[in-house]
């Protein structure tokens, strides 16, 4: 697993799901080794975002990169190495239940994580037990993960993308479905991750009092794009609550999709941009010609022959 804390950044990237565009040329820079919480409505696309991040999306426009490296344009197998140095927990309506293998108990979700990603045998228990211990979660260590309310579920999907202390960690809605006391128990698990590991985070969250406590960058999604962004004291000076920030970035005016002919309008510029690419130094079909198999030709030969053989003898006999 790669060690060096990357930095990522989102370039230009528009994503449309069926006819509605999420994100519409959003550009966001997330440094490396610290903390960026991503706020902003619900339905607004952090979720999107984050599905963008760690290779399950592919956006339809511009590009992200991990450490320099273009996660999309990279081939499958190194886009799975590119994945697998990154701990990630998806937010979204199942609950986080595409966070955890419900046929393993609640420990063995955390051994597996780390005997994936390499951890020798015998650091694998320690290592998801102290994880667990951080979550409060020791006490249904040996349960299945259907058996757990929602909170203690939330608390496994955290505490799987945590124990394998990836230079790279993805937390989305974090701490939706967590009351005051786990919510406690979270940040000191994502502190300690961060104190731990000196990792780059990516968080999306709704909660202020969470973004105040982990955020070195904040950024604000509405409609599509990053419409501020800073440090949280400058990006939320000011507001004291939900209300003021709702008023602050005008939520009821600027919530909602993008408009598709804009999105659609950014995609018509990104294949004019690559086919402009391909006639400048890219051979093209006219350029390189067409491989054919040859035996694919027979085949198709054989094929018509027959076919002519039969409809003589159907003239012949009928």
């Amino acid at each position: 697993m790669r060690t060096t804390p990357p930095d990522v950044e989102f370039d230009d990237i528009t994503t449309i799901l069926g006819n509605t565009p999420i994100l519409h040329r959003l550009a966001l820079h997330v440094p490396a080794g610290r903390v960026t919480v991503l706020m902003g409505p619900s339905g607004v696309g952090k979720t999107t975002l984050i599905k963008n991040l760690v290779g399950l999306l592919e956006p339809d426009a511009g590009e992200i990169r991990i450490g320099g490296e273009d996660l999309w344009d990279a081939d499958p197998e190194r886009r799975r190495e590119v994945r697998g140095n990154v701990g990630a927990m998806l937010g979204g309506s199942t609950l986080y239940a595409t966070s955890v293998f419900s046929s393993m108990s609640v420990l063995e979700n955390l051994t597996y994580s780390l005997r994936m990603v390499g951890v020798p045998e015998e650091e694998q228990r320690p290592r998801a037990l102290a994880r667990l211990e951080e979550l409060r979660l020791l006490d249904v260590a040996d349960w299945l993960p259907e058996r757990l309310p929602a909170h203690a579920a939330k608390r496994l999907a955290l505490a799987r993308a945590l124990v394998i202390d990836a230079p790279l960690t993805v937390l989305d809605e974090i701490d939706v479905g967590l009351d005051t006391m786990h919510t406690q128990a979270m940040l000191a698990a994502v502190a300690a991750l961060r104190d731990r590991t000196g990792c780059t985070l990516l968080v999306t969250t709704h909660n202020l009092e969470v973004a105040r406590t982990l955020a070195d960058k904040l950024a604000i999604l509405v409609k599509g794009q990053i419409v501020a962004q800073g440090p949280p004291t400058v990006v939320l000076d000011g507001i004291h609550d939900t209300a003021d920030f709702d008023r602050r970035f005008e939520f009821s005016d600027m919530s909602g999709a993008p408009k598709l002919a804009d999105a659609r309008a950014v995609l018509d510029e990104e294949s004019t941009r690559v086919a402009g690419t391909t006639a400048k130094g890219k051979l093209t079909d006219s350029d390189a010609g067409y491989a054919v198999d040859p035996r694919q030709v027979g085949l198709a030969v054989a094929a018509v022959v027959i076919l002519a053989a039969v409809f003589l003898l159907v003239l012949v006999f009928v």
